[in-house]
């Protein structure tokens, strides 16, 4: 279930503060959080572009990521061409397309224990209706640490380059790379309890000039 609602462009970006006021400056994988290579329009935070990386089949067997995903999903799940890797600051995910091209797949990560030492605390699989998803496949299993972590898959605007999520002080920046959704993360619209999660969301074409801001709240699908 997933409702999308336009911003006015002239509210100010609302995420909060981390408690020491500073913005992160790591990502997840331990690797330091860079700024985008250009200015974007109306963000007015500190803006960290996360890391995002194209794994050819070929490369899966010796690739810790997309292989150990698919591991965890065993069944009758086949994936067809590359898969797509992004880590965030809180985030980690991998995302495939199936061999009929009409769903996506993929696992999701965040920091903090989990049973049985899986690679992965969560994950999703979605169908696709020419190309595009009907629901963003909310995932909020990945509540190991105080402050639970949200993925959603969303399809960006054309001619656009940067999807940019808001976080408590901060907006964390994905570069849309290939054809397939980008999974994104948030820890500041998560509620837990009622199975929703919302997401401030920023598009920016190439130099940085805004294409569009809006909303996605959705909840895990029954």
């Amino acid at each position: 279930m997933v409702s999308v609602t336009a911003l006015a462009l002239v509210i100010g970006v609302s995420a909060g503060c981390s408690d020491d006021g500073a913005a992160p400056d790591r990502l997840l994988d331990g690797s330091e959080a860079d700024a985008p290579p250009v200015e974007l329009q109306s963000v007015e935070e500190p803006a960290l572009l996360t890391k995002v990386r194209l794994v050819q089949p070929t490369m899966r067997d010796e690739d810790e990521r997309s292989a150990s995903c698919l591991q965890e999903r065993r069944g009758p799940t086949r994936p067809k061409g590359p898969s797509v890797e992004r880590i965030g600051v809180q985030s980690e995910t991998v995302t495939f397309v199936e061999g009929t091209r009409r769903a996506v797949f993929g696992c999701d990560n965040s920091p903090g224990p989990r049973e049985n030492n899986r690679r992965w605390c969560g994950g999703a699989h979605g169908l696709l209706y020419n190309g595009r998803l009907r629901d963003p496949r909310l995932d909020i299993l990945c509540g190991t640490t105080d402050e639970p972590v949200g993925f959603v898959w969303v399809h960006p605007s054309p001619g656009v380059r940067y999807v940019s999520v808001e976080q408590p002080g901060y907006v964390e920046v994905y570069e849309a790379f290939g054809e397939l959704p980008i999974r994104v993360a948030t820890i500041s619209g998560v509620e837990y309890e009622r199975f929703r999660a919302s997401f401030d969301l920023f598009e920016h074409a190439d130099d940085g000039s805004l294409v569009r801001r809006y909303r996605v709240e959705a909840a895990v699908a029954g």
